[in-house]
């Protein structure tokens, strides 16, 4: 009987020390609570809706000036994007693509087709953003892409 009640026990102790050794590891395996990411909007699509034109009337030669650009909203984080510009001197573009809202940030990307001089060649814009700017009805539309081959990218003011 004795040695049944010795091995009670021990099992009895083994058990607690599992349980410890397990409340343990957990202790010391902690990790930082990590903050969940927010795309939440902290402007309203409402604020990029509209036609916005460049502020100075440019042809940069690896860039796009003369830009019109136009956000239509469909839900309140995505919208329509169109655009027109003056591309790489003398290459005029016209295109549409998408964009999301996220946070106070518009990620965009538009493709089409350049046809000029009867030449047609895509182009495509990748990575697009447009953020509030620092001045009333302004935003800051950054781009780049290729048109014809060409390798644009950029940043433009624009105003309602």
């Amino acid at each position: 009987m004795k040695s049944r009640t010795s091995l009670a026990v021990a099992f009895m102790l083994a058990c607690a020390m599992t349980t410890s050794c397990d409340m343990f590891a957990k202790k010391d395996s902690t990790t930082a609570p990590t903050s969940p990411t927010s795309t939440t909007p902290t402007v309203s699509m409402d604020a990029f809706a509209g036609t916005w034109q460049s502020v100075a009337a440019s042809t940069p030669p690896t860039g796009c000036g003369n830009l019109k650009y136009t956000v239509t909203p469909t839900t309140t984080s995505a919208a329509n994007v169109s655009f027109t510009a003056t591309c790489a001197s003398n290459i005029t573009v016209t295109g549409s693509g998408a964009g999301t809202l996220s946070g106070s940030v518009i990620n965009w990307s538009a493709s089409g087709l350049v046809s000029q001089g009867g030449v047609n060649c895509p182009f495509t814009f990748t990575n697009g953003k447009a953020t509030p700017g620092t001045e009333a009805n302004t935003i800051v539309v950054t781009y780049s892409g290729t048109v014809c081959g060409i390798p644009v990218s950029g940043t433009e003011n624009v105003k309602k």
